[in-house]
C-alpha cells in the first residue's frame, strides 16, 4: 500500500491509534531481494485492560487472508 505523507498524517491522528510510531524496515521477499517499508508500532504494548477482541479476530481474519504463517496469526490477541 502506498500512501502519501498527509494521508499518513491524516490516519495516524486519529485517537485510537495516535500512539503508533513510524519505524523504518526492509521486507524481505521470496525472491531474496528487499523492498523499504515504513511500519507504525506502539513505543509500549497495551495493558492487559485495553485488548480489543473484535479487532483482533478482524486482523487475524486478514492475516490470514494474506497467508500469513499460522504461528503468526495463531499470536493475534
Amino acid at each position: 500500500m502506498e500512501l502519501t505523507p498527509e494521508e499518513i498524517d491524516n490516519l495516524y491522528s486519529e485517537n485510537s491509534v495516535r500512539a503508533y510510531r513510524p519505524e523504518a524496515i526492509l521486507v524481505h521477499l521470496d525472491d531474496g531481494s528487499g523492498v523499504p517499508a515504513l511500519t507504525f508500532n506502539l513505543v509500549e504494548s497495551p495493558h492487559a485492560d485495553e485488548h480489543n477482541s473484535e479487532y483482533a479476530a478482524k486482523l487475524r481474519e486478514l492475516a490470514r487472508g494474506l497467508g500469513l504463517p499460522t504461528d503468526y496469526v495463531n499470536a493475534i490477541h
